[in-house]
């Protein structure tokens, strides 16, 4: 697990470097971060494990959450996991015209076993919506949706 620790303090510190370079995260939140994370990096024992403290610091820190996304820790291209952003956009725009299909858009997102896949199928405006919104489109084009 040595391995997954140092990778993910590497990532780490290029995310945070970035964020500050860009003006997204002052130099004290950002080692505010780094702190946290370097009092958790003795505990990781898988990728599950760095999943899990990221979601931790997340709720502290949301500058976090784009860094896991990023990450895609064990997730492959079709897990809806990966398009948790984009689903919670579109959801929240379906929402302000049509609250039932809001609601059953993200039940549907929600299911065991959901794919990107089939959740394209069913909901072809948000296939569209993807196309059109997300840096992941690629990924898509990738899976043939």
């Amino acid at each position: 697990m040595e391995h997954t620790a140092t990778n993910l303090n590497e990532l780490i510190a290029l995310f945070l470097s970035e964020a500050i370079r860009t003006r997204r995260t002052s130099i004290s939140r950002a080692a505010e971060i780094s702190q946290r994370v370097v009092s958790r990096l003795p505990f990781l024992r898988s990728e599950s494990g760095a999943l899990m403290m990221l979601t931790e610091i997340e709720k502290d820190f949301q500058e976090v959450s784009v860094l896991k996304q990023a990450l895609h820790f064990g997730y492959g291209a079709s897990d809806i996991k990966v398009y948790e952003r984009e689903i919670k956009d579109y959801a929240g725009k379906l929402f302000i015209r049509d609250i039932p299909s809001s609601n059953q858009f993200l039940q549907d997102a929600a299911l065991p076993q959901m794919t990107i896949q089939q959740l394209c199928l069913k909901y072809p405006d948000f296939c569209i919506y993807l196309q059109h919104n997300s840096d992941k489109a690629q990924m898509l084009a990738q899976l043939a949706v």
